[in-house]
């Protein structure tokens, strides 16, 4: 069974763009358009990683964070978030205060080295359940 990662993200086009990368290597993939519609798809799905944006429409990530770590499940999701957003310390403070397991700069990140970093919290994720 492949692992699960959701995409929220409201560029449609990197959302395609990381859709068809992660589906490339056996990844299933969800995506929630915004901040909203990606806490519903976490909490109802429990994906095994999610990317998420900061900036977006309706709920930004930061917020949608911070739900998501009010939940049982919720609290131990590995989130990695992708943004174009330099973090300033007021934005790394609530950041930092959610946990992620890593905060990256796509425009300093390339889809590959994203990929790579998704293998390896998804591979730490496998060691803690073993």
């Amino acid at each position: 069974m492949s692992q699960t990662i959701l995409l929220v993200e409201d560029d449609k086009v990197l959302v395609s763009m990381y859709q068809t990368l992660l589906q490339n290597h056996g990844y299933a993939v969800k995506i929630g358009y915004n901040g909203e519609e990606g806490l519903k798809i976490a909490l109802s799905d429990h994906p095994d990683l999610i990317l998420l944006d900061v900036r977006m429409p309706k709920m930004d990530g930061i917020t949608m964070l911070e739900h998501l770590r009010k939940d049982l499940w919720g609290e131990k999701a590995k989130v990695i978030i992708l943004s174009n957003l330099d973090p300033t310390d007021q934005i790394l403070g609530s950041i930092v205060e959610n946990h992620p397991t890593y905060y990256l700069i796509k425009s300093n990140n390339p889809p590959e080295q994203v990929l790579e970093q998704i293998k390896e919290v998804l591979e730490t994720k496998q060691e803690e359940k073993s």
